[in-house]
C-alpha cells in the first residue's frame, strides 16, 4: 500500500479541509503528512522551502499530495482524488443533482475562505502598506455568503460530507481569526450547526493553530 504524502500547516483552512476528509474516510493511515513553515512574508515574498516541497508543488502553496508520480497542488483537486480514488465517493456524489447541489454549497464557503485568506495576507503587510478598502471588501464577501449559507442550512442532511465540512471549515476559521465581525450573528442557526459539528473528533483534531515560522 502506497503512502500518500501530504504537505500541512496547522493555520491553513484549505489543508484543514484536506486532513478533514481524510479522518471522516478512515484512511489517516495511508497518509504521510509532512509539516512546512511560513514566515508572515510569504504575504508579498516568496519563501525558501525545501526541494522535495518545491517539486511535489512548483507554485509553493498549501496542502500540497504526492501520490507516486502524481502531484496534486490545491485543496479541489485534492479532495476529489481522496473521495473518488480512496473514498468511494463517500463524501461528495460521482454525479447528478446531489453532486451538483453540494457543489453549490461548496462554491459559497470556498468563497469564504478565498476572502479570508486574502484579507490575512493583507492583513500581514506593512501597516502603512494596507488597502484598508480591500479588507473591509473581503470582510463583507464573507458576511454575504455566510447570509446566504445561513438560509441553506436548514437542508443540510445528517451526512458530514464534502460541502458540509468546507461549510465548517470557513466558519471555523473565521471565529479564528475574525470572530468579531459578528458572522454568528448575520447566521445564528449556521453558528448553532457548527458548534454542534464542531464536536466531530475531525473538527476537533485539526483545530487551527499558528504555522510554525522557522
Amino acid at each position: 500500500m502506497t503512502v500518500l504524502r501530504l504537505y500541512v500547516t496547522p493555520a491553513s483552512p484549505w489543508v484543514r479541509r484536506v486532513v478533514v476528509s481524510i479522518l471522516e474516510l478512515g484512511i489517516r493511515d495511508r497518509f504521510d503528512f509532512v509539516q512546512t513553515k511560513w514566515p508572515h512574508s510569504w504575504a508579498t515574498q516568496g519563501v525558501a522551502h525545501s526541494r522535495d516541497f518545491t517539486d511535489a508543488t512548483p507554485v509553493q502553496r498549501i496542502p500540497a499530495l504526492v501520490a507516486g508520480d502524481l502531484r496534486l497542488v490545491e485543496s479541489h483537486a485534492i479532495c476529489d482524488y481522496i473521495n473518488g480514488a480512496l473514498g468511494g465517493f463517500r463524501l461528495l456524489a460521482r454525479d447528478g443533482e446531489a453532486r451538483w447541489r453540494a457543489l453549490a454549497d461548496i462554491s459559497i464557503a470556498n468563497a469564504i475562505i478565498e476572502a479570508q485568506v486574502s484579507r490575512r495576507a493583507e492583513l500581514l503587510r506593512v501597516e502603512s502598506e494596507r488597502s484598508s478598502d480591500f479588507i473591509d471588501k473581503m470582510r463583507q464577501r464573507s458576511l454575504r455568503c455566510f447570509g446566504v449559507l445561513e438560509r441553506r442550512s436548514a437542508d443540510f442532511g445528517s451526512d458530514f460530507d464534502l460541502a458540509q465540512i468546507t461549510i465548517a471549515i470557513a466558519c471555523g476559521y473565521h471565529d479564528w481569526r475574525y470572530a468579531a465581525d459578528g458572522w454568528r450573528e448575520i447566521a445564528p442557526k449556521l453558528a448553532a450547526w457548527f458548534d454542534a459539528v464542531s464536536q466531530r473528533p475531525s473538527m476537533r483534531a485539526t483545530e487551527p493553530a499558528e504555522t510554525p515560522q522557522s
